[in-house]
């Protein structure tokens, strides 16, 4: 496995949407930085946000970065014909399966470094250190296992359909899903329980008047087991995991991390069992 994992290696060098998206992660992380920079330069009264904050805005991005990238470098694998020369070479098919999906994992992680670098290299001279640096090491460390979640899914999905074309497509749609089911559970659960209604009146004198009104049950707060449920899919969803990071949520970082792992063995067991057994054309 070795020997396949250093010739995916080599290939990642020439993937040229890889070399892409290490541009993407590294200059979109450097305008973050400057944008309020030379917003404050431009506006005296305008104040810099804290670095935490412009640290996790990458999450949901780099799992839809991911689904593409996995999609093409596996897919080439079957449309050049070297999935199946490999095979036929004496390569054992879990081998094969999982060198792609620690190369795919790999070049997720490198994306995420890509981010990073600018973050501390720029970021903490000109913002300051991070005002909560145990959060952010949190969010670094579920991050990690987070896109390994991501490439599990993909690399389970590219490996069983032969067609590059029709696997990218099921990633992208499979990553989409995932992106409004975790947004959707995020924004239930973020339902206040009681809301405070208000009534704006306008005198005779045209002085506005803001009367409050009683506060109210919320008819959209969840509750009881379903609350408990979409709490689940939040926390399990990887994309769940980035859109609580990307808003600063305060997250338990084991049972997320407990999460992603469990997603890894499902789908690379299943995904190795199933590619065992697939006929190769």
């Amino acid at each position: 496995m070795r020997n396949l994992i250093f010739a995916n290696f080599a290939k990642l060098k020439k993937e040229k949407f890889f070399i892409f998206s290490i541009f993407l992660m590294f200059f979109w992380s450097v305008i973050q930085l400057l944008a309020p920079l030379i917003e404050s330069i431009q506006n005296p009264d305008f104040q810099l946000p804290v670095l935490d904050m412009l640290f996790v805005q990458h999450y949901p991005l780099i799992g839809g970065l991911c689904a593409i990238f996995t999609g093409l470098f596996i897919g080439r694998e079957y449309s050049d014909g070297t999935m199946r020369n490999r095979v036929i070479s004496g390569h054992h098919r879990w081998a094969i399966y999982l060198s792609d999906f620690l190369v795919s994992t790999a070049a997720g992680w490198i994306l995420n470094i890509a981010w990073i670098i600018p973050m501390l290299l720029i970021g903490i001279p000109c913002y300051g250190i991070f005002k909560n640096p145990i959060n952010i090491a949190e969010y670094t460390l579920v991050a990690f296992f987070m896109i390994s979640a991501f490439t599990a899914v993909f690399t389970a999905c590219s490996m069983l359909i032969t067609n590059k074309t029709n696997s990218i497509i099921s990633i992208i749609c499979v990553f989409l899903c995932m992106l409004m089911l975790g947004s959707s559970c995020y924004n239930q659960l973020c339902e206040p329980e009681i809301i405070q209604g208000a009534d704006i009146v306008v005198e005779k004198d045209g002085k506005v008047n803001v009367k409050k009104q009683e506060p109210q049950y919320n008819p959209a707060y969840v509750s009881g087991n379903t609350r408990k449920i979409l709490t689940f899919v939040r926390d399990f969803l990887p994309t769940g995991q980035a859109i609580q990071m990307s808003n600063e949520e305060k997250i338990d970082y084991f049972i997320m991390i407990l999460y992603s792992s469990t997603i890894i063995l499902i789908f690379t067991f299943t995904g190795i069992t199933v590619f065992d057994k697939k006929d190769l054309k």
